[in-house]
């Protein structure tokens, strides 16, 4: 299965990678975004750490240096 973002009728986004385990995310306020994942376990963060997730995964997996300490 190829990587899905899709849109649900109440706004949230989910995220899926394969057939399951496709947790989902959505917009708190202006600042904030809620991740939560299949067992219902969920973070609330701001949305420009959020946007840093995808960097995050490049250092651990690729093993970059970090731009910024």
């Amino acid at each position: 299965m190829n990587n899905i973002l899709k849109l649900n009728p109440n706004g949230s986004i989910t995220l899926c990678a394969r057939k399951t385990c496709c947790p989902t995310m959505e917009k708190i306020d202006n600042d904030h975004v809620k991740i939560t994942d299949d067992n219902g376990n969920s973070i609330i963060i701001k949305k420009e750490q959020a946007a840093l997730i995808r960097d995050g995964i490049d250092v651990i997996y690729n093993n970059r240096e970090l731009l910024c300490e």
